[in-house]
């Protein structure tokens, strides 16, 4: 176990956090597939402390969940320790993950996520800060740097403030999303330190998975697990016929409408839309056009039963 927060040492994949994604439905799902842990999307700290509705949904665990590490963004140290501290006693993690890789300017511009690459110091504190308040494991997000590299300068002071695991994506906040994910800058990073080292970034297929793991690295998968949480399987070389890919789908589409079912079955669809489209990614485009606009359960899940994993 690595500070609580699961084994390394065997195959298998981390689910990383996507907002509006990765909520507890998915999350159940992809843990049945085999997930070594998964993240919960991102919370600030701020609105958690104000006690925001939408703040206190995402902090909600599924009562299946198992391996369900909270994941806060925030700006000040002190205000993020009271935030991991109030979500430690409401729902009992395993771990806190702190957002310090989202490179969003809503959130950069608050000092938060991709800004605390730039300032060291004031990360290390939130890393403290946070362990200091709860006890648990604390994990990074982080990215190779803002707009210069200096992921390993970050990597071994937030190691000597006492965070348990990094996790890290190959780009800077600067790329976003876009070119390559550089993991050979990630294995830099995983050399740096004595603390384990997952990395992030284009893990669409199995062979990118083999090709990361053979590097000595952990591999977390956000966008390659979108309409494929049984990519988690596959990895650890557990085939998955589309039998049972239809029937995944499926099973998703109904723990999502009982998760959501306070907010009514027209709410809980259009809040699946992203996952339709996921799943239907192999569909022909006038398939995928009439099911985003479809307003029926029923008919959402004959159309998973018929499109998806072909």
């Amino acid at each position: 176990m690595h500070g609580g927060l699961g084994s390394l040492d065997g195959e298998g994949a981390v689910l990383a956090p996507m907002a509006g994604f990765t909520d507890a439905a998915f999350r159940v799902v992809a843990e049945r597939f085999g997930a070594l842990w998964t993240v919960g999307e991102m919370v600030m700290a701020g609105s958690l402390l104000r006690g925001s509705a939408e703040a206190r949904a995402l902090l909600q665990p599924h009562p299946e969940e198992r391996s369900r590490v909270v994941q806060l963004a925030g700006a000040d140290p002190d205000e993020v320790a009271r935030a991991a501290a109030l979500a430690y006693g409401r729902v009992r993690p395993r771990a806190i993950d702190l957002n310090m890789g989202c490179p969003m300017p809503k959130v950069t511009v608050r000092g938060a996520g991709a800004a605390l690459l730039d300032d060291p110091e004031r990360a290390a504190r939130m890393v403290a800060g946070v362990r200091e308040a709860t006890g648990l494991p604390v994990s990074v997000k982080l990215r190779l740097g803002f707009a210069q590299v200096n992921a390993v300068e970050m990597a071994r002071r937030l190691e000597q403030a006492g965070a348990a695991l990094l996790r890290v994506h190959g780009r800077t906040a600067a790329q976003r999303y876009g070119g390559r994910a550089d993991w050979d800058r990630i294995r830099e990073v995983a050399r740096a330190v004595r603390i384990p080292v997952v990395g992030t970034g284009d893990v669409r297929t199995v062979e990118d998975y083999r090709a990361r793991r053979a590097m000595g690295l952990g591999v977390a998968v956000a966008r390659g697990a979108a309409g494929r949480p049984w990519f988690f399987a596959e990895v650890r070389g557990e085939p998955v016929p589309a039998r049972l890919r239809r029937e995944a789908a499926q099973q998703h589409l109904r723990l999502h409408l009982d998760w959501y079912a306070r907010r009514g079955e027209a709410w809980a669809l259009r809040a699946f839309r992203g996952h339709l489209k996921a799943y239907l990614g192999a569909a022909p485009a006038p398939v995928r056009a009439r099911a985003l606009a479809l307003e029926r359960a029923d008919e959402v899940a004959e159309v998973l039963g018929a499109w998806t994993g072909v």
